[in-house]
Formats: structure tokens, C-alpha cells, sequence
């Protein structure tokens, strides 16, 4: 046991090495992640006190909780959009034909990815995210939670990356079997921007549009932690999302885990 856990440390720190060397290489890239960001965050800002000086009470709860939530939002897609998780990759391996060479190292190929999207996720959170949030505390007053509330948000941030992952690893599985999943990408990434509460809050939705958030797991990655953070789930609503989340997790994790055990029995492999 020891000495799998000691493989699995040295596998974790070597991805995290290989990010930052990457992040310090491709700096055109990391500052232009930076500018959209702060782009992003000026427009939904400027959008929803446009739309608060019309209705004060357009989704019932303050201004600066909701620039607050919206702010969030923005800083968080560069850890929690699909593009930063393992499907590309995997696409990508499927495509060149060398997805075997992962398939046959000694390590299990779920945690092979999960280090890898952590990895990458970890330096990403450092250099990308927190400083958008103190930009955001700069140019808008982000609103700081209490302390509970700011643990509840971490402990919730942390479920939405997991939750995130296995959803990206899930249509990673499917690539294997697709072949190309560009299309398929496209539109998870639009259901994931509508359903998941990212600038706009699920509870201002009317009627079905609501029932249907609720039954899916995208909640669990944008709307959940920056619903937390503001303070609109407080308490036992907070325990109730955070169970929420968790819930997903596991089944998410069950389901993953038989997909690739079928998967990997009908594998095709294109390309040199």
C-alpha cells in the first residue's frame, strides 16, 4: 500500500511539473486567458447592473451577490470548462492510434487521467483563477463569505472539479468508441452552459427549464459552489447541496467505471 501510494505521489508531482513548464512555455496563451477573463467578467458585471437598474429584484437576491455569483462564474471556467478536461486527449490518442500506450501502463487508466486533469488543474486554479479573483475584488467589490460559508464553498469547489471530470472522462470513454466526439463536445459544452448556472441562476427559471436542472449534474459544477459562496445556500440547504454533489460523484463514478470496463473490451484502434 505504501508503496502504491508513493507511486501515486510521484505520478501527481511529475503532472504537475509538466503543466507549469507548459503554462511557462505557451505565455501568449496564458495572457490572453487572462484578458478574456477580465473581459468576461467587465460584460457579465456591466449586463446584470444594466438588468437590476430596470428590476432591482430580477432574481432575489442583492446586486453585489449577484455580480458576486456572476463574477465567480467566469473566474471558474478556466478549471471547469470541457475543453480543460481529459476527452481531448483521449480524442486525441484514439485519432493517432497510441491510446493503447496508455491503456498498458501500470497504472489504472481513470487515475492515469484524473492526475493528469489535476495536474493541469492545480496550476491552472494558481495562476489563472486566483488572480481573476482578486481582480474581481478590485474592480468589483467581490463580495468575501463568512467563514463557514468560504469552507462550504471550498469543499463544494472541490466536488464540482471531481463531478466535471468524470463527466469529461465519460465522453473521453465514448471517443473510443466514436471515433470523433468534436460534435458531440459542441453540444455538451452548450447544455453545460445553460443547465450548469454559470452566469445565470437556476432558481430564476421558470417551471420545467427548473425541474430539468434539477434532475441533471450540472448544477453540481458552476451553480452550487457560487450559490454557496454568496450565501444562498446557507446552513442545511448547504449540507443538502454539498449531498447533492457527492451523490453525483458516486454515481458518476460507478457509471465510469463500467462504461470503461465495456469499452475496453470493444476498443478501435485508428491510425499509425
Amino acid at each position: 500500500m505504501k508503496a502504491s501510494n508513493g507511486v501515486n505521489l510521484r505520478t501527481g508531482m511529475a503532472f504537475l511539473r509538466n503543466e507549469f513548464y507548459n503554462l511557462s512555455v505557451y505565455r501568449v496563451s496564458f495572457w490572453l486567458t487572462i484578458l478574456y477573463t477580465f473581459l468576461m467578467m467587465y460584460s457579465v458585471g456591466y449586463v446584470w447592473r444594466a438588468l437590476y437598474a430596470a428590476n432591482p429584484s430580477v432574481t432575489g437576491v442583492s446586486l453585489p451577490q449577484m455580480i458576486s455569483y456572476a463574477v465567480i462564474g467566469v473566474a471558474l471556467e478556466s478549471i471547469l470548462h470541457p475543453r480543460n478536461g481529459p476527452q481531448s486527449y483521449i480524442m486525441e490518442q484514439v485519432r493517432k492510434g497510441t491510446i493503447e500506450m496508455d491503456l498498458l501502463k501500470p497504472i489504472d487508466f481513470q487515475f492515469y487521467m484524473f492526475a493528469k486533469n489535476m495536474g493541469r488543474l492545480l496550476v491552472r486554479f494558481l495562476f489563472l483563477v486566483l488572480p481573476s479573483f482578486f481582480a474581481a475584488y478590485l474592480l468589483f467589490s467581490l463580495e468575501l463569505p463568512a467563514l463557514p460559508a468560504f469552507l462550504g464553498f471550498l469543499c463544494s469547489l472541490t466536488c464540482s472539479v471531481i463531478v466535471s471530470f468524470f463527466l469529461n472522462f465519460i465522453l473521453g470513454l465514448l471517443s473510443m468508441v466514436t471515433m470523433n466526439i468534436k460534435n458531440i463536445n459542441w453540444g455538451y459544452n452548450a447544455v453545460l452552459r445553460f443547465f450548469s448556472g454559470q452566469m445565470v441562476p437556476l432558481w430564476i427559471f421558470p417551471g420545467i427549464l427548473r425541474v430539468i436542472s434539477d434532475l441533471l449534474p450540472f448544477r453540481c459544477i458552476y451553480a452550487i459552489p457560487t450559490s454557496i459562496y454568496i450565501g444562498n445556500y446557507a446552513g442545511v440547504d448547504m449540507f443538502r447541496a454539498l449531498g447533492i454533489q457527492l451523490s453525483w460523484i458516486l454515481l458518476l463514478w460507478i457509471l465510469s467505471r463500467l462504461l470503461m470496463k465495456r469499452v475496453f473490451t470493444k476498443v478501435m484502434i485508428q491510425g499509425g
